[in-house]
Formats: C-alpha cells, structure tokens, sequence
C-alpha cells in the first residue's frame, strides 16, 4: 500500500511540475537581491546566508521553515539591524544552499550545520531565532550548544504538530500538505496557497511573494522526502524541557498551518518561556505583522 501511495505522489508530481510557469519564477530572481548572500562550505554542501549590521552588536540568527528561504525574514532586517548582528541562514535543501544532499536531512543535523557556519564566523554567543520547521531546528540547537545560544525564540512552531504515524499517515504531515499545495508550481495556486494557508490575504505582498516563487521553484521532490524520512522531532519533544535559556514562543491569532494551541504546548514543556500572540497574523507572522514582530523581539532579547 505504501509503495502504491508514493508512487501516486511522484506520478502527481511529474505532473504538477509540467504545468510549472518558468517564465514568472525568473521574474521573480529579478526580485531578488543575490548580491547580499555569501557562501560558505560546511561538510562539503554550499551553504548561502546574509549578513547584515554590526558584527560588534548582538548576533541574532534567524532560520526559516519548511520550503522557506531567507526572504521570509526580509521585511525584518532594517528594523532589527539597528540594535543587532543579523546572520539569516538558507537551510540545506533551500534557497540558494545546495540541494543535492547524501546524508539524512534531520532538523537536528540542519542545527549541526548552522552552529558550524557559525563557529567557521568565529561567533561564539548568540540569539537564536527559528519559524515553523526551523524552529526545531534552533532549538536543536539551543540544545547542542547550551555555551553558544544565549536565548530561543520559536514563531509558529511545528514542535507540537503531532508527528506520530508520520511516515505511515505521510499525506497527513502539516509539512507534506503546505509541500503538495506548493508543487502546483504555476503561479496562481502557489500564489493561492500563500494567501489561503501561510498568511492573511489582506497582508499579501506580490514582489516579496516573486522573489520567494523563484527560490520555492529551485526545490526539488528528492529533499522533501529526505526530511520526512529523517523525522526527529519526537525526541526534539521529550528533550524541550532540559531547555535552560531564556524562550519567547510567538504566533499569529490566524495561523492556518501550526494551530496556536501549540504556543501553550511549548510553555508548558519549556520552563523559562512566554508566549506572544499577534492578531492579524497568520503562519508567517514576519510577513503579516512584521512591526509588532520586531517589538516583541526587540523587548524580549533587550530586557535580558
């Protein structure tokens, strides 16, 4: 039964690809700033991140989520360069980082590599910032290197999506189903799977919207699987309340994706934590509210 689901899946797969609209993602590289990413090699993958402030000033490294990349955050960066040091990482698997990976794709090996680039850098102290799937990635992290991660914040976080039976019910995974919406790669159903599901219509922005299409489109199938084949967040669960680090957990009242419940979730099991919920903001809170986003980090990590 197995074999015929995923052979479903890659055969509808093929077929979404077909109708993908190549000529609106290249529009949207247009949109994109490829002059503010470096690179660097980390276990033989090309990893691609942005840099901006101060190295002098706090460091705050932000980590995006499941078929995310470092635009996400972009509506933060002026704000949040004036008090810190920002490092925004794309992931392995996405945005302008490789994409052909031989190993498992754990969140916890995503954290290994994202403490390496920041060990390469010579950063030694920092804050760490991870929405949706990359919050367990951070908090991997803030688990791995308790001396390094000064404090957590987690937004819209996929810790507590219960991931149970999740490759036998593969189709159920909240990840899985924003990806299937997603690989209908012609414009306007990504463009409706944006609006319906990630945030709140009225908050759309087309040209950020562009230059995300452009990096989504660069995904492929193969790194889907991989993640949901290295599933690690059971155990990232059971391990939350060993978290000793100061914790701001943030999510939008309209989160369509990770229901809000799980901001209380994460409370309960992380003792040093309070939660921030903002109205008008769906799964990708950055985006819909980025103002009372920054004003709840910035209160957060300058009273510490």
């Amino acid at each position: 039964m197995k074999k015929i689901f995923f052979s479903f899946v890659a055969l509808l797969l093929l077929l979404m690809l077909f109708s993908c609209d190549p000529k609106i993602a290249e529009e949207g590289k247009k949109h994109l700033d490829v002059t503010s990413y470096r690179f660097e090699q980390l276990d033989g993958l090309k990893i691609a991140y942005r840099e901006f402030s101060d190295p002098s000033k706090p460091t705050l490294v932000l980590i995006h989520g499941f078929m995310g990349n470092t635009t996400n955050f972009e509506k933060l960066f002026p704000h949040l360069a004036e008090n810190f040091h920002l490092l925004v990482v794309d992931l392995p698997g996405f945005g302008l980082s490789d994409k052909q990976i031989n190993k498992p794709l754990s969140r916890r090996y995503m954290a290994w590599v994202v403490g390496e680039l920041l060990k390469k850098k010579g950063i030694v102290r920092y804050h760490v910032l991870g929405h949706s799937m990359g919050s367990e990635v951070a908090a991997w992290l803030a688990l791995d290197r308790p001396e390094n991660v000064a404090s957590l914040i987690l937004v819209s976080s996929s810790i507590c999506v219960d991931s149970s039976n999740q490759t036998r019910n593969f189709s159920d995974n909240v990840f899985v189903r924003i990806f299937l919406r997603l690989a209908f790669l012609n414009y306007t159903n990504t463009k409706n799977t944006f609006k319906n599901l990630l945030v709140v219509k009225e908050n759309f922005d087309e040209k950020q919207f562009l230059s995300n299409y452009y990096l989504v489109y660069q995904t492929p199938v193969k790194v889907v699987f991989q993640l949901a084949q290295a599933v690690d967040t059971e155990e990232l669960r059971e391990l939350l309340p060993s978290l000793n680090l100061p914790t701001l957990i943030i999510w939008g009242l309209q989160d369509n994706a990770t229901p809000v419940e799980g901001a209380s979730c994460l409370a309960q099991k992380i003792a040093n934590s309070r939660v921030v919920l903002l109205d008008q903001a769906g799964h990708l809170p950055m985006i819909d509210q980025p103002e009372k986003m920054v004003r709840a980090i910035e209160q957060f990590l300058l009273g510490l």
